[in-house]
């Protein structure tokens, strides 16, 4: 099931911390093992303790990259220069993006950890609860920058509403891998037709 790049692109760091999202995002963190990455990549079960000693030190760090590909992409250009609207619709295109995977919909990586949450070990509880909140704060500036422009509407607290949008994404990508891709559209233009005022 491995789609990891051959050792001349990656280096075997690299190349343990691919699959392991991969198999967090399929199977969630407690089902998978070093054997499993182990048997995949064909080496051996010390090469990954070599570079991750534990396995929370692995997961620990799949959060973290996360974290740092959420706040390069909230940095770019592409996005810092769009209007609130247009930052709504590019975090969207995201999740879109997972519901559209070609092996079929994904989980998004905070619902695939969040199932799976009240035994993860305290260090990766933790990056997740900040990845969660800093994802939520930056849509939450998102949207209140919007509603202030008039290119959004949404009633009560941005950080509220920001909150229930984005529970709402992760819940239509669970939905999608029961009903496939149409039910997240469905769900998709119902976010759209809440935030985005009447033409």
């Amino acid at each position: 099931m491995s789609t990891a790049a051959p050792a001349s692109t990656f280096d075997t760091r690299t190349r343990i911390l691919n699959l392991a999202e991969e198999l967090l995002l399929a199977r969630g963190f407690n089902a998978f093992s070093y054997q499993h990455i182990a048997k995949e990549l064909q080496v051996k079960p010390a090469a990954i303790h070599y570079h991750y000693p534990s396995k929370e030190d692995l997961g620990t760090a799949v959060i973290r990259r996360q974290l740092g590909r959420l706040r390069k992409w909230r940095g770019l250009p592409r996005v810092t220069e769009l209007t609130p609207a247009q930052q709504l619709e590019a975090l969207l295109d995201v999740y879109r993006q997972r519901a559209c995977a070609a092996h079929g919909p994904q989980v998004c990586f905070f619902g695939a950890l969040a199932a799976d949450f009240l035994t993860l070990p305290a260090a990766m509880q933790q990056e997740l609860r900040t990845f969660s909140e800093e994802l939520t704060q930056w849509l939450a500036g998102v949207l209140a920058a919007g509603r202030a422009d008039g290119t959004l509407q949404f009633s009560g607290h941005p950080f509220s509403k920001a909150a229930q949008v984005l529970t709402t994404l992760a819940g239509a990508l669970q939905v999608a891998r029961v009903h496939g891709e149409g039910q997240f559209q469905y769900i998709l233009k119902q976010l759209r037709t809440e935030l985005l005022p009447a033409a």
